[in-house]
Protein backbone atom coordinates (compact mmCIF):
# COMPACT_ATOMS: atom_id res chain seq x y z
CA UNK A 1 0.00 0.00 0.00
CA UNK A 2 3.03 2.43 0.15
CA UNK A 3 3.61 2.19 -3.12
CA UNK A 4 -0.10 3.43 -3.84
CA UNK A 5 0.41 6.13 -1.89
CA UNK A 6 3.77 7.29 -2.52
CA UNK A 7 2.39 7.32 -6.17
CA UNK A 8 -0.74 9.21 -5.34
CA UNK A 9 1.78 11.91 -3.54
CA UNK A 10 4.06 11.40 -6.83
CA UNK A 11 1.05 12.56 -8.83
CA UNK A 12 1.02 16.43 -6.73
CA UNK A 13 5.06 16.49 -7.17
CA UNK A 14 3.72 16.65 -11.01
CA UNK A 15 2.22 19.86 -10.44
CA UNK A 16 5.34 21.62 -9.31
CA UNK A 17 7.65 21.24 -12.30
CA UNK A 18 10.01 23.79 -12.93
CA UNK A 19 9.05 26.77 -15.39
CA UNK A 20 12.96 28.79 -15.78
CA UNK A 21 14.53 28.52 -18.88
CA UNK A 22 17.31 25.40 -18.15
CA UNK A 23 17.90 22.39 -19.99
CA UNK A 24 15.54 19.58 -18.65
CA UNK A 25 18.44 17.51 -16.84
CA UNK A 26 19.14 21.05 -14.50
CA UNK A 27 15.54 20.82 -13.82
CA UNK A 28 15.28 17.44 -12.42
CA UNK A 29 18.69 17.86 -11.04
CA UNK A 30 17.38 21.24 -9.23
CA UNK A 31 14.13 19.84 -7.91
CA UNK A 32 15.81 16.68 -6.48
CA UNK A 33 17.95 18.83 -4.98
CA UNK A 34 15.46 20.89 -3.34
CA UNK A 35 13.26 17.89 -2.42
CA UNK A 36 15.78 16.58 -0.48
CA UNK A 37 15.84 19.44 1.97
CA UNK A 38 14.83 18.83 5.15
CA UNK A 39 11.59 20.56 5.99
CA UNK A 40 11.25 21.47 9.43
CA UNK A 41 7.69 19.47 10.79
CA UNK A 42 6.12 17.56 13.79
CA UNK A 43 4.99 14.61 13.29
CA UNK A 44 2.81 12.15 15.32
CA UNK A 45 5.31 9.27 15.10
CA UNK A 46 2.75 6.84 17.20
CA UNK A 47 0.60 6.93 13.81
CA UNK A 48 3.18 7.38 11.05
CA UNK A 49 6.24 6.06 10.29
CA UNK A 50 8.98 7.68 8.60
CA UNK A 51 10.14 6.46 5.60
CA UNK A 52 12.00 9.23 4.11
CA UNK A 53 13.46 12.62 5.19
CA UNK A 54 9.91 14.19 4.83
CA UNK A 55 7.75 11.81 4.44
CA UNK A 56 5.31 9.12 6.81
CA UNK A 57 3.19 6.82 6.19
CA UNK A 58 0.60 4.57 8.31
CA UNK A 59 -0.43 1.34 7.23
CA UNK A 60 -3.64 0.63 8.50
CA UNK A 61 -5.14 2.69 8.52
CA UNK A 62 -3.94 4.24 4.75
CA UNK A 63 -2.53 7.24 5.07
CA UNK A 64 0.37 10.11 4.55
CA UNK A 65 2.37 12.90 5.17
CA UNK A 66 4.82 14.44 2.75
CA UNK A 67 6.51 18.08 2.42
CA UNK A 68 9.12 18.77 0.09
CA UNK A 69 10.67 22.01 -1.42
CA UNK A 70 9.34 22.43 -5.07
CA UNK A 71 11.21 25.00 -7.61
CA UNK A 72 8.18 26.77 -8.31
CA UNK A 73 7.35 30.20 -8.03
CA UNK A 74 4.20 30.84 -5.98
CA UNK A 75 2.22 32.43 -8.81
CA UNK A 76 3.27 29.36 -10.60
CA UNK A 77 2.22 26.82 -8.25
CA UNK A 78 -1.12 28.58 -7.58
CA UNK A 79 -2.11 29.09 -11.24
CA UNK A 80 -1.40 25.14 -11.64
CA UNK A 81 -3.08 24.09 -8.65
CA UNK A 82 -6.09 25.97 -9.45
CA UNK A 83 -5.88 24.40 -13.03
CA UNK A 84 -4.38 21.32 -13.82
CA UNK A 85 -5.56 18.50 -11.74
CA UNK A 86 -5.91 14.66 -12.64
CA UNK A 87 -9.06 13.36 -13.69
CA UNK A 88 -9.58 11.29 -10.81
CA UNK A 89 -8.84 13.88 -8.03
CA UNK A 90 -12.32 15.20 -7.14
CA UNK A 91 -11.90 18.69 -5.35
CA UNK A 92 -14.04 19.86 -2.33
CA UNK A 93 -12.53 22.85 -1.81
CA UNK A 94 -9.53 25.37 -2.83
CA UNK A 95 -8.48 28.61 -2.78
CA UNK A 96 -6.06 30.81 -0.99
CA UNK A 97 -6.48 31.47 2.72
CA UNK A 98 -4.05 32.51 5.65
CA UNK A 99 -2.84 30.38 7.65
CA UNK A 100 -1.14 31.00 10.97
CA UNK A 101 -0.45 34.31 9.58
CA UNK A 102 1.11 33.19 6.39
CA UNK A 103 -0.96 33.45 2.82
CA UNK A 104 -1.27 29.60 0.94
CA UNK A 105 -2.66 28.22 -1.82
CA UNK A 106 -5.00 25.53 -0.42
CA UNK A 107 -6.86 22.65 -2.05
CA UNK A 108 -8.86 19.48 -0.31
CA UNK A 109 -10.12 16.72 -2.06
CA UNK A 110 -10.84 13.00 -2.72
CA UNK A 111 -8.45 10.72 -5.00
CA UNK A 112 -9.12 6.56 -5.62
CA UNK A 113 -5.44 4.58 -6.26
CA UNK A 114 -6.15 0.60 -6.21
CA UNK A 115 -9.09 0.49 -4.61
CA UNK A 116 -8.33 3.15 -1.81
CA UNK A 117 -10.21 5.75 -1.81
CA UNK A 118 -8.45 9.24 0.24
CA UNK A 119 -8.81 12.20 1.48
CA UNK A 120 -6.14 14.88 0.54
CA UNK A 121 -5.15 18.10 1.36
CA UNK A 122 -2.38 20.12 -0.01
CA UNK A 123 -1.16 23.83 1.18
CA UNK A 124 1.69 25.58 -1.04
CA UNK A 125 3.20 28.46 0.12
CA UNK A 126 6.07 30.71 -0.87
CA UNK A 127 9.28 30.29 0.72
CA UNK A 128 11.48 32.71 -1.40
CA UNK A 129 11.63 34.21 -4.70
CA UNK A 130 11.73 30.83 -6.79
CA UNK A 131 10.42 28.17 -4.64
CA UNK A 132 7.31 27.10 -2.69
CA UNK A 133 7.45 24.49 0.25
CA UNK A 134 4.32 22.12 -0.46
CA UNK A 135 2.62 19.72 2.00
CA UNK A 136 0.68 16.89 1.67
CA UNK A 137 -2.10 14.84 3.76
CA UNK A 138 -4.22 11.99 2.71
CA UNK A 139 -5.77 9.66 4.31
CA UNK A 140 -7.89 6.34 3.59
CA UNK A 141 -11.68 7.79 3.99
CA UNK A 142 -13.50 6.69 6.94
CA UNK A 143 -10.20 6.55 9.38
CA UNK A 144 -10.41 7.10 12.66
CA UNK A 145 -10.52 11.19 12.94
CA UNK A 146 -7.07 11.02 15.05
CA UNK A 147 -5.27 10.56 11.75
CA UNK A 148 -6.79 13.84 9.89
CA UNK A 149 -6.17 15.60 13.61
CA UNK A 150 -2.41 14.64 13.15
CA UNK A 151 -2.51 15.66 9.16
CA UNK A 152 -3.67 19.40 10.70
CA UNK A 153 -1.17 19.53 13.10
CA UNK A 154 1.74 18.42 11.03
CA UNK A 155 0.77 21.16 8.33
CA UNK A 156 0.39 23.90 10.99
CA UNK A 157 4.03 22.97 12.40
CA UNK A 158 4.80 23.35 8.67
CA UNK A 159 3.11 26.43 7.61
CA UNK A 160 4.98 29.44 9.82
CA UNK A 161 6.46 32.62 9.35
Amino acid sequence: MKKTLMALCMLFVAVATVQAQETEAEKQKRAMELMSIKVDMKVDEELFMKVTENTYVSESPKAVIMAMIVPETYENAKAKLEGNMPPDFKVTDKGEKMMNGVKVIYMQGTAEAQGTKVNSTVYCLKRDADTCLMFMGMSEVGADKKYADAITAAANSVVKK
